[in-house]
């Protein structure tokens, strides 16, 4: 991925936060690194693997705050793990389809999959992401890209 299409998740990202909370301070975005070693998960993570020119994944992993400031601003009476892992779900599940509006059809998102910060251990992730942690409400989030062009496509 080029430097362009990593500032389009990025704007995707920053603003969603921006939109669901337009009179609040806005997101910002913290510096963004390669990390080659290990993964970066908070309390809560959704991930979307992506098959077609891309491959590989993207995930968004954030902390239970953040859930329940977003569970909040939706009026939603219910705050459990359940609400959380939806939520989160939520949140990949707009990153990733804004992001194919942004790319075109030359990708296929998965169905986004929540986890809690116990069950990360056992997912299929690329030896390398491009890390992208960013301040909202004063909580930290990852958005994480993990995605090399497919030859094959």
């Amino acid at each position: 991925m080029n430097s362009d299409q990593l500032k389009t998740f990025q704007q995707i990202t920053l603003g969603y936060f921006s939109k669901v909370a337009p009179g609040d301070k806005p997101p910002v975005l913290q510096e963004a690194h390669l990390r080659f070693d290990s993964a970066v998960f908070l309390d809560y993570t959704s991930i979307v693997f992506i098959t077609g020119a891309y491959e590989g994944c993207l995930y968004i992993s954030t902390s239970s705050g953040v859930l329940e400031a977003l569970l909040a601003m939706h009026q939603e009476p219910e705050v459990s793990e359940k609400t959380r892992l939806d939520m989160c779900r939520e949140l990949s599940n707009v990153l990733a389809g804004n992001a194919s509006h942004a790319f075109g059809a030359n990708w296929t998102i998965s169905v986004p999959r929540s986890l809690t910060a116990a069950d990360t251990g056992s997912l299929p992730l690329p030896p390398s992401t491009f890390v992208m942690p960013f301040l909202w409400k004063d909580m930290e989030s990852y958005l994480v890209v993990g995605l090399k062009e497919n030859a094959k496509a």
